[in-house]
């Protein structure tokens, strides 16, 4: 296996680690604001990487590495991996961190594929595979933005990625205290159906940040939910990630720097 490092940058932050004999390792937090800075970050992690990539949120075209929109990190947008490969002098991967996550779940062991991976932090992450492991896109030059995708709900703001986020978390917790964990709960249950209907996988990947400190307090409900479904459409596995570094996991498979665990 080919030894790099692999980027993750998203609403919480740059997360950087090294990829060494396929496995992501010493991950640690970076300031980064501008590309110079993002290439100073990964040569300080390797200094003559075989490959290095990237995972960004936001609207991104992985063919031509090129980020069209990213509410992250709003100064990477542009021609990003030329950027950093005139930097670096190394293969560079740009992906959305939607595919990232969706690119995750071909490490997980004894999973079937295909799937969809959602992702909660600041914003929801929304990836896609095929039966055969390949990243499903939409049919323009980007991955999955379901910034407009509408959530049904109560709340004002029922966009996607506002009422699944962190935003629409803390307006829970605001008005509904610790009762919010479980109506958030249900909100993405409802979501996931949909999701669920539409793309009919095998297995559902939830992971960030809010996954992962909300913890056993989503399991119920979306089991709940998911038995909801019509009898035609097959209920698929659900795997709640204990890990806020999915993202890189999977970008280090677009990179080459490591391969699926699964077959």
């Amino acid at each position: 296996m080919r030894d790099g490092v692999v980027v993750d940058m998203g609403g919480s932050g740059t997360r950087i680690g090294a990829v060494e004999r396929g496995h992501v390792v010493r991950v640690h937090t970076a300031e980064v604001a501008t590309a110079e800075d993002l290439a100073r970050a990964v040569l300080a992690v390797n200094p003559s990487p075989a490959g290095v990539g990237v995972s960004i949120s936001g609207s991104v075209d992985a063919d031509r590495g090129r980020v069209l929109r990213s509410r992250a990190a709003a100064w990477a947008e542009g021609a990003l991996r030329a950027e950093l490969v005139s930097r670096i002098d190394a293969p560079v991967s740009v992906i959305g961190d939607g595919d990232a996550h969706a690119l995750a779940i071909t490490r997980l062991p004894n999973v079937r594929q295909g799937g969809i991976a959602i992702s909660l932090g600041q914003s929801l992450a929304f990836g896609a595979l095929n039966s055969h492991g390949a990243l499903i896109h939409p049919c323009g030059v980007t991955g999955w933005d379901l910034g407009h995708w509408r959530v049904v709900d109560d709340a004002t703001n029922t966009e996607a990625w506002w009422a699944l986020g962190g935003h629409g978390l803390y307006d829970l917790e605001r008005g509904h205290g610790d009762g919010a964990a479980e109506i958030y709960a249900y909100r993405l249950a409802s979501f996931l159906v949909d999701a669920v209907q539409l793309f009919r996988p095998r297995t559902v990947l939830l992971t960030g940040g809010i996954v992962v400190g909300l913890g056993e307090a989503l399991h119920g409900p979306v089991t709940e939910q998911m038995n909801t479904l019509p009898t035609s459409v097959p209920t698929p596995r659900v795997v709640f990630s204990p890990s806020r570094d999915t993202a890189l996991f999977g970008a280090a498979v677009a990179a080459g720097l490591a391969l699926p665990e699964t077959r």
